[in-house]
């Protein structure tokens, strides 16, 4: 009598996932990248197309059937990729524009757009477009790198930081030194999910603390008579199908603690075993939604990361804005006396490399007085002119 058969059993999408991530890091792994380069689309294994190019900014490009016509939500993919380039603040140069200019002219069909946290993407590139787009960007200081993936993605922030007339602070530092310390950061290539994390000084809370992962947002108390700006800390907030506002932590985080905190919240979300069984459901917010947790044993794993105890502040020390836009359109004074920034929109959040090239030119023509340009966090425009630098809030 023969042995019945062992039923296979299908791997789930997430534990495909977990395995395939625990075998590379996709961020040492580009010199295949390059390969697939030289030998053609039909040589890029399915676990780069399915995953892995994910960690470098980059898509497989659908055929727009998705959310009609696709199963599962997705289209079939075609023989082009999506590239996003993360800008920590949406911090951005004269020289960089003008390099993401030349490249979406050459390789992306002259297209390009803004999007809602302060990356620009670029459609329409080839296998072959790849390395030569990423060389171009390393040039420059700008990376792909963390810009998708289950990685520390790129930190927004207040797109006048450092102008604003009303800031308690310019958080634009801090959220560059958490991007420059966390994405890209092979310690955090492996999290459960995505994780976004906002940063920022301004009144308005114009990067939308309440759905990001982390959030610090500035805000100001007395302590002896004396005053003192730091921030407060929101953790696990997301849109989605299953919208989440972020759960506000009660404790102030000092300025030189700031840093510390996100680094030690992103530590305990890679550990959590528990949210790398579905792959719907992996986000921070789902400890507060579906595991148990609380602001308040939130802060005691916290805590624990940090070797410390914080202070505490009770969320109803909070400002909360009455801008139920939160954004900079329009004309608005800054810190600097006799300047004012002003906000205008790009429709639609769609760039051409040609806009592109020629608000370049303006801003290389202002360079000697160290102009510079920055995208906004919703997907629209303000352009601001400051002695100190012009800034082009996207928005």
């Amino acid at each position: 009598m023969s042995t019945p058969a062992t039923a296979v059993v299908k791997e789930t999408k997430a534990q495909k996932s977990e395995r395939l991530k625990l075998a590379k890091n996709p961020w040492e792994a580009w010199e295949e990248v390059r390969q697939f380069a030289k030998e053609g689309r039909e040589s890029v294994l399915p676990e780069w197309a399915g995953l892995y190019f994910k960690w470098w900014g980059i898509y497989t490009q659908g055929d727009g059937v998705g959310a009609t016509g696709g199963v599962g939500g997705e289209g079939k993919a075609t023989e082009y990729f999506m590239m996003r380039i993360g800008l920590p603040n949406g911090i951005l140069t004269s020289a960089q524009l003008r390099v993401i200019a030349d490249l979406t002219k050459k390789y992306a069909r002259n297209l390009a757009d803004i999007t809602t946290r302060q990356n620009i993407q670029l459609h329409w590139l080839t296998i072959e477009a790849l390395p030569e787009v990423v060389d171009a960007l390393t040039a420059v200081g700008l990376s792909p790198k963390g810009a998708c993936g289950d990685v520390v993605r790129n930190v927004t922030g207040c797109p006048l930081a450092g102008i604003d007339g009303h800031e308690l602070i310019d958080a634009s530092p801090l959220a560059v030194e958490i991007a420059h310390k966390l994405t890209a950061n092979p310690e955090f290539y492996n999290l459960p999910r995505k994780f976004k994390i906002s940063v920022t000084g301004c009144p308005l809370w114009c990067s939308y603390p309440e759905i990001n992962d982390v959030a610090l947002t500035a805000i100001r108390r007395r302590v002896d008579g004396k005053e003192e700006i730091g921030y407060t800390l929101r953790v696990g907030g997301g849109l989605s199908t299953e919208p989440h506002l972020a759960v506000r932590i009660p404790v102030f985080i000092g300025q030189d603690q700031a840093y510390a905190a996100v680094h030690a919240t992103a530590e305990i979300f890679r550990e959590q075993q528990e949210l790398r069984e579905n792959r719907t459901r992996a986000r921070i917010k789902y400890l507060f939604m579906r595991h148990g947790w609380t602001a308040e044993s939130f802060l005691e794993a916290l805590e624990a990361k940090l070797g410390y105890k914080l202070d505490p502040s009770p969320v109803t020390a909070d400002v909360i804005p009455d801008d139920v836009y939160r954004d900079h359109i329009g004309v608005a004074p800054q810190r600097q006396a006799g300047w004012s920034s002003v906000g205008a929109s790009v429709l639609r959040g769609r760039l051409s490399g040609s806009n592109s090239i020629s608000w370049r030119s303006w801003q290389t023509s202002m360079e000697a007085e160290n102009f510079a340009r920055r995208l906004c966090r919703i997907s629209s425009s303000s352009m601001c002119r400051t002695r100190r630098r012009p800034i082009w809030c996207w928005r």
